[in-house]
């Protein structure tokens, strides 16, 4: 009696080999949390709090807000907070993070500032900025 299991044993082993090396394979890790991080914050000041995309005004959002940056976070997740300018202490209306997990940057938001009807405009801006954009 012939037994086909060597054979397709033979076979399957290579396809099966090449196939979980394509699957481990990772792609080129982006910029680091701190790097993103530093991007972001820079277009923040730029765009919301200072004259340079802001046309000398604060974003109207942002209006009695400020920035906080924490980008040299020992905890791993740099961040920035934008928060009340009468309480700087005081719990953030906006942040935004990055870590690395998986070899990747995770970029996340997170605030009530987001459920504004400004949130959604906030939202795309702090994304663009962590994905490299230097436009306001």
């Amino acid at each position: 009696m012939l037994q086909r299991q060597p054979t397709l044993l033979i076979f399957g082993l290579p396809a099966l080999t090449l196939l979980a090396t394509a699957c481990t394979q990772t792609s080129k890790p982006g910029p680091g949390p701190k790097a993103t991080m530093v991007n972001v914050a820079r277009q923040v000041q730029t765009c919301w709090f200072a004259s340079g995309g802001g046309g000398g005004r604060v974003d109207p959002a942002l209006k009695g807000f400020t920035m906080a940056p924490e980008v040299n976070s020992h905890t791993g997740k740099p961040r920035i907070l934008i928060v009340p300018k009468d309480n700087p202490g005081g719990l953030p209306k906006l942040v935004a993070q990055a870590e690395t997990s998986q070899g990747r940057t995770n970029f996340t938001t997170f605030g009530p500032l987001l459920a504004t009807p400004d949130g959604p405009r906030l939202d795309a801006s702090l994304r663009a900025w962590a994905r490299g954009s230097t436009t306001c």
